[in-house]
């Protein structure tokens, strides 16, 4: 038992004075800290209360088509054009399949690529327990009532579609995913147009209407429309990640902007196998459940080896930079 403990002990020293050398050595980015002034987020009452007024909308999609409830995106179509009324006098706009919707800002230069920025404003459910959503919406073009709310109450301060702003954050369904950044690009489409600014190149926004459920109806058809129409892009920017500020990440002492250059996907298949028939008293020596077990089991062996991409690679010798040698 004394040499178990005795050659764990050395196990631990050894994977111990690994860890240090490996630190010591490992090629992180070392961060230049730089004399230029941040970039300061523009915000003011009219900017939250236009991304509360869309929070507001229940627009929550649906992967049956018989069970989609469209009135909340006729709305939420509505809204942001009584929101945003000189972006929708000056700039190009097209709806796809009814419900896709997309922004072309002319520029300067038509022999350079176009950027395209994407967006979605569909939502995922809020929960599944039936209450009472009281919240009212600041937008209702017509007396057609949207289609009822169902929230958890436990995990909600707020209701979920509420659009609250309280403690310094807004409360509600689609605040990060994906109505927040749908609501900053068209606020800065507006600032280009107020400051009567005119880029060199094209600038596309796109917005689907389903990405929660797939895309199918929404990404789909638009990228379907944009090949018919022999478009390509010098950039396409998507959700990417998020920017924290200091505290949020443990162990990192500044803001931290985590950039999102890939998506892990994901596939579904449909495992379909041909077998005897026979009674319970006399069953084939194999049978189909066998068969698509074997399958299975194939498949549960056989999985993908786990690696680090190196984007991911460069992404923590960037962040390790910032971090204390602990």
């Amino acid at each position: 038992m004394k040499k178990l403990l005795l050659v764990l002990l050395l196990l631990l020293i050894v994977i111990f004075i690994g860890l240090v050398i490996n630190t010591l050595l490992f090629p992180f980015a070392k961060i230049k800290k730089s004399d230029a002034q941040a970039f300061q987020p523009i915000s003011n009452d009219s900017i939250l209360s236009r991304l509360a007024g869309g929070i507001k909308i229940p627009s929550v999609s649906n992967g049956d088509p018989n069970l989609f409830v469209y009135a909340p995106f006729d709305t939420f179509k509505q809204y942001i054009a009584a929101s945003y009324p000189l972006i929708h006098q000056q700039l190009e706009i097209y709806t796809v399949h009814s419900y896709g919707l997309v922004f072309k800002l002319k520029g300067s230069n038509s022999n350079l690529l176009p950027l395209l920025f994407l967006s979605h404003y569909d939502v995922v459910p809020p929960g599944s327990a039936e209450i009472k959503n009281k919240s009212e919406h600041v937008f209702r073009p017509s007396d057609k009532p949207l289609p009822p709310v169902s929230t958890i109450a436990e995990d909600w301060n707020y209701a979920p579609f509420s659009g609250a702003v309280a403690d310094g954050r807004i409360y509600g369904r689609g605040t990060l995913d994906m109505k927040g950044m749908l609501f900053s690009l068209l606020e800065a489409m507006q600032k280009i147009l107020l400051d009567k600014e005119r880029p060199e190149r094209d600038i596309y926004l796109a917005f689907g209407f389903d990405e929660e459920v797939g895309g199918e109806l929404g990404a789909s058809k638009i990228a379907a429309d944009f090949k018919r129409k022999g478009l390509r892009f010098e950039a396409v920017y998507d959700e990417g990640g998020l920017i924290l500020e200091k505290g949020s990440v443990k162990g990192i002492h500044s803001d931290v902007a985590l950039i999102g250059c890939a998506e892990k996907g994901f596939l579904s298949l449909k495992v379909k196998v041909k077998g005897l028939g026979g009674h319970s008293s006399m069953p084939p020596s194999e049978t189909a459940m066998g068969k698509a077990a074997v399958i299975m089991q194939r498949l549960e062996e056989q999985q993908m080896k786990p690696m680090i991409s190196p984007l991911i690679q460069r992404f923590f010798q960037q962040i390790g930079g910032s971090m204390p040698f602990v």
